[in-house]
């Protein structure tokens, strides 16, 4: 097997970018939300800023 195929010379490039435009790296822990990386320690702030919030003090029928 080639040596390139195994150790790729470019590891410090960024493995990607997430939904703010910072650098993803490989082996960060990532989950991908509807085609958006998303950093886990960034989950929270994603789905709070770009999804509706639920009101579970009203109750709900069905």
């Amino acid at each position: 097997m080639p040596e390139d195929l195994i150790d790729p010379p470019n590891d410090d490039e960024p493995w990607g970018y997430d939904f703010e435009g910072d650098e993803i790296y490989l082996g960060d822990e990532v989950v991908d939300v509807e085609g958006v990386n998303v950093p886990i320690v960034k989950a929270a702030d994603f789905l709070v800023s770009n999804y509706a919030k639920v009101d579970t003090e009203e109750y709900r029928h069905g």
